[in-house]
């Protein structure tokens, strides 16, 4: 009997998720009309604001934005973008960070069935004009940040794009408030034909108002585009459907998660990313408060963390390390804390010190953390309150189904079984946009007559149904006729106490196929040989086919636009290592409109007889050999700044050269 009833509530909450996004939220929303829905915060001054002498509420100017006045800036918004032309299907491009009038923006879009397109505000003018043509956007939602608009114009020209709508981060705020921001912050303004200025086009909403049509509910319609991270390939776009979003807060409910009305949620997530995206559906439809800020800098989270005193959040590693170093919060109570998740890189090695210092705030609840992709609209696996175990994945949510198969065979695996991940369920999206050929790759029609994703991760799930992460496919090494991931190797390196982070990667070898080759950073760089001497003699343990066979210690780890590793990053640099004449190579993410990494290399061409003899000639053998490498390898296209330096003095034309180089491979 508990078995049907459990069934029922699962079927009835289903029906209560046909809706689109805008219809579920609206309904929820209409029970808690004056309740706040957004406290959105902007930090007014710049400067420390972790001293306890700074008073915060000087440092950020808030605004509150109702549930009622939410959904009547959103319907305005709608009724604009109908006056524009805009209707189902046509797909608006949104470069934006997290503000109300983005918020405004998605719903509205979804409520006429037009489809949002979501790009990272920090591309550059070229990767801007790719989106721009692979949508065939004629609208653009902007905010009117200076570098953002920069490259939004420029990658906007000979395309599809035809008016561009700018919002500023303070569009929310008075306009007293914003004439005196404007005169404190003197920035020139754009001219440009294609902008509309966010007061002209909300008012073609006031002047008509109820215009708009709301669109009818269609499970398999495209309801969103949102792009994948790009940690190991080229960003792919991915089409979510009208159910995905409705299906997350539904499998949070469906997990034994409560999220209170009332309660608060600290958004440090931006919304162009999928779970980020998704967590403002789960949160405004049970009616909890959104704590919103634009842009997140680490150094700032103590100081709202003491303003604000969330219940839920989720932010990356970078910010949970930087509560132990607050003065401001060293005696602050956490005990409201109720949900707390983290997700990226790099938390495995501060984990258990966040935890303690928690523990000694008065939180008793860890830090939890999940597993999921842009594929399957943000998270499938999660650990919670109620079901929580260390060191893993935590348990399918809701109605998510979590397999594991040989990714040779396509055989399922049992219990503790390492293979590839594959997910079904409601979360699972349509596919890539345009691109069905890779779309017949990853979501794969199985024998249950469902739609499987395979991940390309290594895991397993064991015994009480909890997942473990074994490692990336694609970044699996091929060694001899072995393949092995590198996961194991990287946490025993990472055991070292000095360790902040270990990535390994496949360096290419004409012996042997591909060889492990070890990037680290460290907590203490004084330490630098003591540590690495350390770490060699550490690897003696690792048996010898997976030992790596290079250790480079190194000031950071190159990142993708939404903030991971960027393991193709680490290839390219040791491609570029073993062209015959380098004696170092080195790559640097660049926050650059025009570069994404600058490759710094350095050379001796008395140890190549076959190079040129000048340093036009050098650069064109090193750019073809790195090129021909990438794309043997399939690695992603970069834009890469060569920094080339000659350290044979008596040779021709020493010294340094610049030159720009768009490397395209698969």
């Amino acid at each position: 009997m508990e078995n049907k009833m459990n069934n029922n509530k699962m079927n009835n909450n289903k029906t209560d998720i046909n809706k689109t996004k805008y219809r579920y939220f609206l309904d929820n929303a209409n029970k808690f009309l004056n309740k706040t829905a957004i406290t959105y915060t902007i930090p007014i001054e710049k400067g420390p604001t972790d001293e306890d002498s700074v008073d915060l509420n000087r440092i950020y100017k808030d605004v509150k934005i109702s549930k009622r006045k939410l959904i009547e800036q959103i319907n305005m918004t709608a009724d604009a973008l109908w006056m524009m032309g805009i209707r189902e299907g046509d797909i608006v491009t949104i470069c934006s960070s997290n503000t109300p009038e983005t918020i405004y923006m998605d719903y509205a879009l979804n409520k006429i069935g037009a489809v949002p397109n979501y790009i990272y505000p920090n591309l550059t003018a070229d990767e801007m004009k790719y989106f721009f043509e692979e949508s065939k956007s004629e609208y653009v939602f902007m905010l009117g940040e200076p570098e953002i608009k920069k490259a939004v114009l420029e990658g906007a020209n000979n395309t599809s794009v035809k008016t561009i709508i700018e919002a500023s981060a303070i569009e929310s705020f008075p306009e007293l408030f914003k004439m005196i921001a404007s005169k404190k912050n003197k920035t020139t303004d754009i001219d440009d034909d294609r902008i509309l200025k966010w007061k002209d086009f909300i008012r073609l909403g006031k002047e008509n108002k109820g215009v708009s049509q709301e669109c009818k509910y269609d499970e398999n319609k495209m309801s969103c585009l949102m792009h994948t991270s790009g940690t190991t390939s080229t960003p792919k776009a991915v089409m979510q459907s009208n159910k995905n979003p409705n299906a997350i807060v539904r499998n949070y409910e469906l997990s034994g998660q409560k999220f209170e009305p009332g309660k608060r949620y600290l958004q440090v997530l931006p919304i162009f990313v999928s779970f980020g995206n998704s967590t403002f559906q789960a949160m405004f439809c049970n009616n909890v408060e959104i704590v919103m800020i634009p842009e997140m800098n680490p150094k700032n989270f103590p100081g709202l963390i003491e303003k604000y005193e969330p219940n839920y959040l989720t932010v990356t590693p970078s910010h949970w390390a930087a509560l132990p170093k607050s003065k401001r919060i060293a005696n602050k109570d956490l005990s409201f804390f109720e949900l707390i998740g983290t997700g990226g890189d790099g938390f495995a090695n501060i984990e258990d010190r966040i935890n303690s210092y928690l523990r000694q705030h008065g939180c008793n609840i860890p830090i939890t953390d999940g597993y999921g992709s842009t594929e399957v609209s943000a998270i499938a696996l999660s650990n919670l309150v109620s079901s929580y175990k260390k060191d893993s994945l935590g348990k399918p949510m809701g109605n998510v189904k979590v397999g594991i198969f040989d990714p040779e065979t396509g055989e399922k695996l049992g219990v503790d079984e390492v293979g590839e991940i594959a997910i079904s369920g409601d979360t699972v999206t349509l596919g890539y946009f345009n691109d069905p050929e890779t779309t017949s790759k990853v979501y794969r029609k199985h024998n249950d007559g469902n739609i499987w994703v395979h991940m390309g991760d290594l895991g397993r799930i064991d015994s009480d149904g909890f997942g473990h992460y074994e490692g990336r496919i694609k970044n699996v090494i091929a060694r001899r006729s072995f393949k092995f991931s590198p996961l194991a190797e990287e946490q025993k390196i990472e055991s070292h106490p000095n360790v902040d982070k270990c990535c390994i990667v496949a360096m290419p070898s004409k012996e042997e196929g591909q060889v492990p080759s070890a990037h680290i950073t460290l907590f203490d760089y004084s330490k630098q040989e003591e540590t690495l001497s350390e770490i060699i003699k550490m690897s003696g343990e690792i048996q010898e086919l997976h030992r790596p066979i290079s250790y480079k210690i190194r000031k950071e780890m190159p990142r993708t636009k939404n903030n991971k590793f960027n393991l193709n990053a680490l290839k390219i640099e040791d491609i570029a290592s073993m062209f015959n004449g380098v004696m170092s190579a080195e790559i640097t993410a660049l926050n650059d409109s025009n570069y994404d990494y600058k490759l710094e290399i350095e050379i001796n061409p008395e140890l190549n007889s076959e190079l040129p003899n000048n340093m036009d000639g050098i650069e064109d053998s090193i750019r073809k050999y790195v090129t021909s490498m990438m794309i043997s390898e399939k690695i992603a296209r970069c834009n890469i700044l060569y920094n080339i330096k000659i350290v044979d003095k008596k040779y021709v034309d020493s010294g340094v050269h610049r030159e720009k180089s768009y490397v395209k491979a698969l």
